[in-house]
């Protein structure tokens, strides 16, 4: 699976890169059979976003390290260094851009 990441360099211009999780086959919920599980990803809360077309007006920086994952409709995203991509449901993507030039969504 492809993780988009948003990270901040040293200057605190945006970017991003992108990583692949891979899924171990394993006894996940015995007794049914063995099924695809990514290695644990660390989290502390959960929110549930819905944000009306044209919500991001200005750039801004995420206020927290977060994953956030599209369940319906589509956002573009575009970092400082002018790189542009469109969110689709089932994208999975880490913010990490705090303290930086931020993002647009």
């Amino acid at each position: 699976m492809e993780i988009l990441e948003l990270y901040a360099d040293k200057a605190g211009e945006t970017h991003f890169r992108r990583t692949t999780t891979e899924f171990e086959s394993r006894d996940f919920a015995p007794p049914s059979k063995p099924i695809g599980v990514s290695p644990e990803l660390r989290a502390t809360t959960v929110l549930v976003l819905s944000a009306p077309p044209g919500w991001d007006d200005d750039f801004h920086p995420t206020p927290r390290r977060q994953y956030a994952v599209a369940l319906e409709g589509a956002a573009t995203i575009t970092v400082s260094d002018g790189e542009t991509v469109e969110i689709r449901p089932g994208d999975v993507i880490l913010l990490e851009d705090m303290d930086s030039n931020g993002h647009l969504t």
